[in-house]
């Protein structure tokens, strides 16, 4: 005797020549092996805080690298990691906070800039819920993105992965830093791109095409 229903019918799964791609101003390619910059560069610092960029990993999309945020005493006064990981947040968003919330980016050689609270860049059909042209998925900003991956921590020590795109031009990479909340004024360091670039060319595939 049966006595559950059959289970509804499921589509076919798709052809591995149908899958699509992360787009590459979203994150690291994942099939790719890395060049690594040893970078050990403090980019804040107050009584309470001290906020560093770690391991940066060179692709030729992009730099993947690390922000680590460290805080003592009573100076920490919010949930560290909701702040870097920008929430969900136990206080309001207005504008007093976004004034003196963490802050921190690049101005390239070319002087364009990017930083961790721009607006996130509209693409066409972003979601992809509705039938879309093949190229939606080849579009690209027309600017740097700075986009916040996965880390994790705890009340006073909080590691970010981040993601930059496109790979910076050759000439002087300008990293800025702000936390008005943890007492961390405008802070400038300047690094060179090109020992970047030529980590950058040292990346390779993990599966190299025949």
């Amino acid at each position: 005797m049966d006595f559950f229903p059959d289970p509804p019918d499921q589509p076919d799964p798709p052809d591995e020549a149908q899958e699509h791609r992360q787009p590459v101003w979203m994150g690291p390619p994942e099939d790719v092996l890395p060049g690594v910059v040893p970078v050990e560069l403090v980019l804040g610092r107050s009584l309470s805080t001290v906020v560093a960029l770690t391991g940066i990993r060179a692709f030729p999309t992009g730099l993947h690298m690390n922000l680590a945020v460290r805080a003592r005493g009573k100076g920490a006064r919010r949930d560290l990691h909701s702040e870097v990981f920008d929430g969900p947040y136990r206080h309001d968003m207005a504008a007093q906070w976004q004034t003196g919330r963490l802050k921190w980016g690049f101005e390239l050689a070319d002087g364009r800039r990017v930083t961790n609270v721009d607006p996130w860049p509209e693409q066409p059909n972003q979601d992809h819920s509705r039938p879309h042209h093949p190229d939606d998925w080849l579009w690209e900003p027309d600017h740097p993105v700075l986009q916040g991956g996965g880390g994790g921590g705890g009340d006073r020590s909080v590691d970010r992965d981040y993601w930059l795109w496109p790979l910076p031009p050759p000439g002087r990479l300008r990293v800025v830093c702000q936390w008005l909340d943890q007492d961390i004024e405008l802070h400038v360091e300047d690094m060179q791109s090109e020992p970047l670039l030529t980590a950058a060319s040292r990346a390779r595939p993990l599966w190299p095409s025949s």
